[in-house]
């Protein structure tokens, strides 16, 4: 497989002005700062040469430090990390719109890059002039261009306005015909930001599909979101960038849970896993309304042994007990209900019991046994509600993730069903369906 991009011991470093910004990069701004300090405006004192030293090292800030990785032509790679990690910075200089300080980028093709609302555009110039513009700093003739388009205005939607000035054009207009003229106009790379979150959820799905359209043609597609469920949708791999480096460069759903975890770390400042929860608990959200018959005592999980773990292996079968209390009857009955979730809480499925619950007063326990390989490896959380269903749907208490565990897999020779196969099987369920010769 040919080589795209590669990038070695990359390093982007900014000078920091007194006030925190970035250091004047314009002759407009150098003057304006040269005449504020001719009448007295912000003029410092004379530091000693030591001090200059110092003050030099403390507005330095490197924005990217050895960052090294290579794109294969064809791939679909994500940009991940948090605000200031360095991504927009990378692309920029992917996109020679602006010069490392280090390091050494080779680039294989022709670079499109859709970095901000309105990259590319003259905003005087109608959309029609904009698309035959791009296609010229693309290198395309106009001949070319005129082949693609009418793809491009129907890709866009904006076919009504294309002979209106683009200053005119909403930030969604803009970024819809922006990423129509770099996806269409064919380029070996296709460098793409945040932006396409400005688009409705129709158009980002269409550039999903288009996405993956340029790759199976051999393009490559660098792409940049904050949405994990978008990078996980559109690419193949990502880079995780950390405080300007690398922290992690792999397949997008190992390197996108990577992130995530580290983001819930960040936030809870204490241990992710939850085995057993008895209110009241500041981390848990239990919701219960003020005329409940009904009052939570306690949830677990358990493995075969009744031992409470909070780890479990998917060769076996586990149980969630719950308690709870009825302080008065409930004459339709009551329903225990079990809600599973993966770690970034997207509901896996939900477990009712065949029959409904007593609704006479008293404590009652309650055990949910889940078969094994019922779940995939990986972590999950689980919450447990008590409801009654009629005319209308009544919840007693429902206490949101107030579980959280992880199933592995100790001994991959036990499920028969790998065939030898000891990678990582994709998704959040391995149920066991029946196969047969048809």
């Amino acid at each position: 497989m040919s080589l795209a991009i590669r990038v070695e011991n990359l390093g982007k470093l900014y000078a920091i002005n007194r006030d925190g910004a970035p250091a004047a990069s314009s002759l407009r701004e150098q003057m304006a700062r040269g005449f504020g300090r001719l009448i007295g405006q912000g003029s410092p004192a004379v530091p000693r040469p030591d001090e200059r030293a110092a003050a030099v090292r403390d507005k330095e800030y490197w924005a990217l430090r050895d960052i090294s990785f290579e794109v294969n032509t064809g791939e679909r790679v994500g940009v991940i990390g948090a605000n200031g990690a360095g991504k927009s910075t990378l692309l920029k200089i992917l996109s020679r719109v602006t010069a490392p300080t280090e390091g050494r980028v080779e680039i294989h093709g022709k670079v499109a890059s859709l970095l901000e609302v309105g990259t590319g555009f003259h905003p005087e110039l109608s959309g029609r002039e904009n698309i035959f513009l791009n296609g010229a700093i693309l290198g395309m003739s106009r001949q070319e261009i005129r082949k693609k388009f009418d793809q491009i205005v129907d890709f866009s939607g904006v076919e009504k306005f294309i002979d209106t000035p683009v200053k005119h054009y909403s930030s969604g207009m803009y970024v819809r015909l922006a990423f129509s003229v770099s996806a269409w106009l064919e380029p070996d790379i296709l460098i793409v930001d945040e932006v396409l979150a400005v688009g409705d959820q129709a158009f980002q799905t269409k550039s999903a599909a288009r996405m993956r359209e340029l790759t199976q043609e051999g393009r490559t597609v660098l792409f940049v979101s904050h949405s994990m469920a978008t990078m996980n949708q559109m690419c193949q791999k990502a880079l995780y960038l950390e405080n300007g480096r690398v922290s992690s460069f792999g397949t997008v759903e190992e390197t996108t849970i990577e992130y995530q975890r580290d983001v819930i770390e960040q936030i809870e400042q204490g241990p992710w896993h939850r085995a057993e929860f008895t209110p009241p608990d500041a981390k848990v959200t239990l919701t219960r309304p003020e005329d409940s018959a009904a009052t939570l005592l306690s949830v677990r999980i358990c493995d075969r042994q009744q031992r409470t773990t909070e780890f479990l292996d998917i060769a076996e079968s586990f149980e969630i007990e719950a308690s709870y209390s009825l302080d008065r009857q409930v004459p339709d009955g009551v329903v225990p209900n079990l809600h599973f979730y993966d770690e970034l809480g997207g509901r896996v499925f939900i477990s009712l019991p065949a029959e409904r619950m007593p609704g006479t007063k008293g404590v009652y326990s309650v055990r949910c046994t889940i078969p094994a390989f019922a779940l995939n490896v990986g972590r999950y959380m689980a919450g447990f509600a008590l409801s009654t269903f009629g005319t209308e749907t009544q919840n007693h208490f429902d206490a949101q993730f107030c579980l959280r565990f992880e199933m592995k897999e100790a001994d991959l020779a036990l499920d028969l069903r790998r065939h030898g196969y000891t990678g990582a099987l994709p998704g959040f369920a391995r149920p066991r369906f029946d196969w047969r010769p048809a």
